[in-house]
Parts: C-alpha cells; sequence; structure tokens
C-alpha cells in the first residue's frame, strides 16, 4: 500500500490478482499482476496483509496454465455461502 485518505481510498503498488483453487482438499493458487490500483473507500471490505511464513504451509502457488488444469480436472465446485459464513 502506497498511500490512503481520509476516506479510506487506497493506492496500491504491485497489486495482484490471486485465483485460489481447492482440488483434493489441496488449495492451489496463482497470482496475476496488476501493477499501480486506485482503489475507493467505499469498494473496500477488508484490508489486510499476508503471512508470508504462513502461506506456503496452507497454499501451493502454481502457474496460471496449471491452475486451470487443476480447475478442469477438479469435480468440486466453489461455492461460496456468505450467509452461513458470517453467521456468529
Amino acid at each position: 500500500m502506497v498511500s490512503y485518505d481520509q476516506f479510506s481510498n487506497v493506492i496500491l503498488n504491485d497489486a495482484v490478482e490471486r485465483r485460489v483453487v481447492v482440488a483434493q482438499g489441496i488449495c492451489h493458487y496463482s497470482d496475476i499482476p496488476l501493477g499501480l490500483y486506485i482503489v475507493r473507500g467505499d469498494s473496500i471490505v477488508l484490508l489486510g496483509q499476508i503471512d508470508a511464513m504462513r502461506e506456503p504451509q496452507v497454499m501451493k502457488e502454481v502457474s496460471l496454465e496449471e491452475l486451470d488444469a487443476i480447475r478442469e480436472q477438479s469435480n468440486e465446485a466453489t461455492t461460496w455461502d456468505f450467509d452461513s459464513d458470517l453467521v456468529a
């Protein structure tokens, strides 16, 4: 993060899009570089730093081509159930 202001607008440097596929209990991911991004504060839900020491234990980094192949081979569909995930 390069900068932010009183309205929670942020400027991100070296931003990436992380694509994730869970197959056979293993979480695979690939990062797509996006560069410099300016994000309006009203678009932000959560912002945090990634723990670089913990990440290799939880997720396995693969190339984008490998990630697409894993997604095609996997019959598991990723579903997001926000209603039950957000229940405290």
